[in-house]
């Protein structure tokens, strides 16, 4: 049998410990609702105006990834950033919500881009969407995580996308597609992440052309990607 004072001191011990957590976690919601934005439509023409430029140069498949992983970050929006880097020097990003209860059930927004010029005007003002949407949310409370995601239209990226699930054990509950994808483009999505197989809910979010338009889109799809990860 321990002593009784050995007993008393790991108690204690576990006290503190929870108490140090408690408080990291409070000055981390703190400085996140700090962060935390409304969507706007100046945010929103911002955010598509600087897309569409970058989507019209040579290196928009690096340039995106960058205006993303800096403008979600930490400092701005408050997201821990992930950038997984594929072949030809172009990204998948991704920034989330972590689920309190079930993190491993994941709710995802997802915007596709390539350099095709008859789509910037749609895909600029996806990721405008998902971008404001996001800033909006940070520090949100959620049972599921909330995944915001733009990706390259690539078989490589939606492959390392499948690849990232699988290696941390995760079940995509609801995939919502900005943009209008087309037929093919949405095809090669929902097979590459198996959501026949594996029951996933998707829906795909009519494309808008105007910074009012995208700003009704917000908030519908705010609304619904809450209820579809579950906010006490």
């Amino acid at each position: 049998m321990l002593p009784l004072g050995t007993i008393l001191l790991g108690i204690a011990s576990f006290g503190i410990w929870q108490w140090k957590k408690e408080r990291a976690a409070d000055r981390s919601f703190k400085y996140a609702m700090a962060l935390r934005r409304p969507i706007t439509i100046a945010g929103i023409e911002r955010h598509a105006t600087i897309i569409r430029e970058a989507l019209a140069k040579p290196d928009w498949h690096q340039s995106i990834p960058g205006y993303l992983e800096s403008t979600m970050g930490a400092e701005n929006m408050g997201y821990t950033v992930r950038r997984t880097r594929l072949g030809g020097d172009q990204s998948d990003i991704d920034a989330e919500l972590t689920g309190k209860t079930r993190p491993r059930e994941i709710v995802m927004a997802l915007a596709l881009y390539d350099g095709d010029p008859t789509r910037f005007i749609r895909t600029s003002q996806a990721i405008a969407e998902l971008m404001s949407i996001a800033h909006e949310l940070t520090g949100e409370s959620v049972a599921r995580g909330l995944r915001f995601a733009v990706i390259p239209t690539t078989d490589e990226a939606l492959t390392q996308m499948k690849e990232g699930f699988r290696r941390d054990d995760e079940r995509l509950m609801h995939l919502f597609v900005l943009g209008s994808p087309d037929a093919n483009q949405l095809a090669r999505v929902t097979a590459a992440l198996e959501t026949a197989s594996k029951g996933t809910r998707v829906v795909t979010r009519q494309a808008t052309s105007t910074a009012q338009e995208t700003l009704q889109s917000a908030h519908e799809l705010k609304a619904l990607l809450l209820q579809a990860a579950e906010r006490p």
